[in-house]
C-alpha cells in the first residue's frame, strides 16, 4: 500500500517539534562554558563520556523496540513515553540549584541530568526514525517522507540553533541585542526558552501518535537477544559501512559547527553575526533538502553523496585560505559556509535512506528483518560523532587557552595563538574527514538503485514460498 500525503506530511512536520529539542543538547556546551562559566576541558570531556555510553546503549533500545508488541504498534509508544521524560528532564539541565559554576556539586549535578537527558532522547528517537521503513516498503515513498522529514527536522533545528542567543537575551531580559543583556538574563532566558521548545515538542509528537499508523510491518516476532542483535550487525555489512561513513563525516562536522560560535566572537570579532551566518546555513540546508527529489531523478544516490562531499571539500580548502592567507574575509565566510550548508543539506536526506534501504538488505542476508535495531544505528553514530566531538572542543579549547569569565558581560580578549588554534580546530580537520569518509563509502557501499530492486524482489519471492 502506498503511503498517503496526510501521513507523510503529519510525519514530517513532526520533526520540527523532535529536532527542536535535539538542539537544545547543542547549545548546551556555550551555555555551560560561556553563560555559566564550566570549565571547557571538563564540559567537552563529560560530554564525550556520555554520549559514547548514550551510543553504546542505542542497540539495546534497539532491541526493546523491536520485541514491543502494543495494539500501539512497537515504535509510537515509545515514541511518547521518550518524549514527555525528555521534556520535563531538559529543564533540569538548564536550571541551576544555586552550586557554584566549577563546584563538585554542579559537575555532578550536570553529568547525571545530562546524562538522563540523552537517555530519555534515545527513547523517542530510535522508534521514531524506525518507522520510516515501517511506513511504506516503495523506494519512491521513503524518499519522500525522509525528504520532508529532513526539512521540518532541520525547521526545527534552526528555530534553536541559530537565534537562540538573540532569543534567550529577549527572554531573560528584554533585549534582542545579545551584548547588552547581562550573563545573569541570559542563563534565565535559556531556561524560559528549554521550557517553550519541551511543550512543542510534546504537542508535535502527540499529533503524530494519534494519527500516523505503521503498514510495513515485519511479520517476524520472535524476540531479539543483544547477542543476536549483535550479530545481525556485524553480519549486515552494508550497515556498518553506512555507519562508519556517517561517524567520520559527523565527527569533523560538528567540531566545526560547534567551533563556530567562538571563531565569529572572536577570530571575526563580532558575535551578532552568529545569527545571520548560522540562520543563512540553515536556510540553505532547506533549499537542499527541498530540492532533493528533483535531484535524484537526475543524479543516482552516489552521484549525489560525492558531489555534496566534493562540495564540501571545496569550500574548506577556500575557508582555510581564507583564514590563514586572507585575513578572514567576512563575505568569503559567508559565501563559502553556503556551500558547506548545501553540502550537508543533502547529506542528511542521503544517510536517512542509505540506512533504510539496509533493513531489507539485512533481512536478505540474515532472515531477520529489525528497523529498530538499523535505526539505533543512527542515533548511535550521531551521538558517538558528538561525543567525540566535543570532546576535541573542549579540550582543545583548554588546550589553546580559550579565556572566559561568565561574572563579566563582555567577551574577553584572546591572544593571537588563541585565534590560531580557534581556525585549526575550524578548517583542518573537516577536510581530512570529508575525504576518509568519502574513500569508504566509493570502495565499500554497493546498494544503488537497480542492487535494491534486485534485493526487494528476491525478498518477494522468499515471502511468497513461505507463505505457500
Amino acid at each position: 500500500m502506498k503511503l498517503s500525503k496526510k501521513n507523510k506530511w503529519i510525519f514530517g512536520i513532526s520533526g520540527i517539534g523532535k529536532d527542536a529539542a535535539y538542539a537544545l543538547s547543542t547549545i548546551m556546551f556555550i551555555y555551560l562554558t560561556t553563560y555559566v562559566g564550566m570549565s571547557a576541558g571538563f564540559v567537552g570531556g563529560m560530554f564525550m563520556v556520555v554520549r559514547i555510553w548514550d551510543a553504546v546503549n542505542d542497540p539495546i533500545m534497539g532491541n526493546l523496540v523491536h520485541n514491543t508488541k502494543s495494539r500501539w504498534g512497537k515504535f509510537r509508544p515509545w515514541i511518547l513515553t521518550g518524549t514527555i521524560l525528555n521534556a520535563i528532564i531538559v529543564i533540569f539541565v538548564f536550571i541551576n540549584p544555586g552550586f557554584a559554576p566549577k563546584s563538585i556539586e554542579y559537575m555532578i549535578y550536570i553529568t547525571v541530568f545530562y546524562t538522563l537527558w540523552g537517555m530519555s532522547y534515545t527513547l523517542m528517537d530510535i522508534p521514531f526514525w524506525s518507522m520510516i521503513p515501517a511506513l511504506s516498503k516503495h523506494q519512491e515513498d521513503r524518499e519522500s517522507v525522509s525528504a520532508i522529514t529532513r526539512f521540518f527536522t532541520t525547521v526545527g533545528f534552526a528555530v534553536v540553533s541559530a537565534p537562540y542567543l538573540l532569543l534567550a537575551a529577549f527572554l531573560g531580559g528584554g533585549t534582542i541585542d545579545v551584548q547588552a543583556a547581562t550573563n545573569s538574563e541570559i542563563r534565565n532566558g535559556f531556561l524560559y526558552f528549554a521550557i517553550i521548545i519541551s511543550i512543542v515538542f510534546i504537542i508535535s509528537q502527540v499529533i503524530m501518535v494519534f494519527n500516523v499508523k505503521e503498514q510495513n510491518v515485519s511479520e517476524d516476532h520472535e524476540s531479539i537477544s543483544l547477542k543476536k542483535m549483535w550479530k545481525l550487525l556485524t553480519d549486515n555489512d552494508q550497515l556498518m559501512v553506512v555507519m562508519i561513513v556517517v561517524v567520520v563525516t559527523n565527527f569533523v562536522l560538528y567540531i566545526t559547527s560547534t567551533m563556530a560560535f567562538y571563531y565569529i566572537s572572536y577570530n571575526l570579532g563580532n558575535e551578532n553575526l552568529f545569527l545571520p551566518f548560522i540562520g543563512l546555513g540553515l536556510v540553505v540546508q532547506l533549499i537542499s533538502i527541498a530540492f532533493y527529489t528533483t535531484l535524484s531523478k537526475k543524479f543516482t544516490r552516489k552521484q549525489m553523496y560525492n558531489y555534496s562531499i566534493l562540495l564540501q571539500i571545496f569550500a574548506f580548502i577556500g575557508l582555510f585560505i581564507n583564514a590563514f592567507i586572507l585575513n578572514d574575509n567576512i563575505i568569503l565566510v559567508f559565501g563559502l559556509g553556503v556551500l558547506v550548508f548545501f553540502g550537508q543539506g543533502i547529506g542528511m536526506v542521503l544517510t536517512t535512506l542509505l540506512l533504510s534501504d539496509t533493513v531489507e538488505y539485512g533481512e536478505l542476508k540474515t532472515k531477520s528483518r529489525s528497523e529498530s535495531t538499523v535505526f539505533s544505528v543512527q542515533t548511535f553514530v550521531v551521538k558517538l560523532a558528538t561525543g567525540l566531538s566535543m570532546g576535541v572542543v573542549g579540550f582543545g579549547l583548554e588546550v589553546i587557552d580559550l579565556k572566559v569569565d561568565a561574572d563579566s558581560d563582555q567577551l574577553l580578549t584572546q591572544t593571537s595563538s588563541t585565534l590560531f588554534g580557534i581556525s585549526i580546530l575550524m578548517f583542518i580537520l573537516p577536510i581530512f574527514g570529508m575525504l576518509l569518509s568519502r574513500y569508504i563509502f566509493n570502495k565499500y557501499h554497493i546498494i544503488n538503485e537497480e542492487k535494491y530492486k534486485e534485493i526487494i524482489k528476491e525478498l518477494e519471492v522468499r515471502r511468497s514460498l513461505e507463505n505457500a
